[in-house]
């Protein structure tokens, strides 16, 4: 078998969160001038760095966010969350199946990993294993970011793979020289293909994918 380590992203790879997000986030924006649609908010934001999405909004809407924006945002966000947020079909048996190390990395702080993966009972899959932009100090795109997460844990880059579903992390991981593999359920976005990096879509399929890599 190729890998040693098995670097999965968070929303859209453990827990079906985007289309949760980019809803709240549009709604909100909408309240402040800028009509946007959650598929557009999507297109823009995913996957990048929060504190960017909030400068291109300021950008757009001619004047600084309202005091509390921020949290106003994270705050409906979960409470949306308890109510509708599910995990990736598939992705609880490819867990308990994985025969290989794995850990969560993403570009949101800590306290939102952890509250994602508790909502749907996969926080136990990870415990030690959570890495957070906010406490690396690194953003995806940045390729630091994977490169990090991987020599923190004492794997060489070689041996690890990246479970990613949006353009900035594919770009992290592609540019830091570490395979990765991007969760396409659904349409994924033209930047996307033109890297012609692997494409699955089935999330239960995963372990079997891995166990037939070969050393090159």
């Amino acid at each position: 078998m190729k890998y040693e380590l098995i670097i999965f992203d968070c929303d859209g790879v453990l827990v079906d969160s985007e289309g949760l997000s980019s809803e709240v986030f549009s709604e909100e924006i909408s309240k402040l001038g800028w009509n946007i649609s959650p598929a557009e908010v999507g297109k823009r934001f995913k996957g990048g760095k929060f504190a960017d999405a909030l400068a291109e909004i300021e950008a757009n809407i001619s004047q600084p966010l309202p005091t509390g924006f921020e949290p106003l945002l994270r705050r409906r966000t979960f409470e949306v969350f308890q109510e509708r947020l599910q995990p990736i079909p598939g992705i609880k048996q490819t867990l308990e199946t994985l025969s290989l190390p794995f850990c969560v990395a993403s570009n949101g702080p800590r306290s939102k990993i952890e509250l994602n993966l508790g909502i749907t009972a996969l926080l136990s899959h990870f415990e030690d294993r959570i890495f957070s932009a906010y406490e690396l100090k690194i953003w995806k795109p940045d390729p630091a970011f994977y490169l990090t997460v991987a020599q923190s844990l004492g794997y060489a880059k070689e041996k690890c793979l990246v479970i990613e579903d949006s353009y900035a992390g594919l770009q992290s991981a592609r540019q830091a020289g570490i395979d990765v593999w991007v969760y396409a359920a659904e349409e994924v976005s033209a930047n996307i293909l033109a890297t012609e990096v692997p494409l699955f879509e089935d999330m239960a399929a995963l372990p079997e994918m891995i166990a037939r890599t070969k050393i090159s």
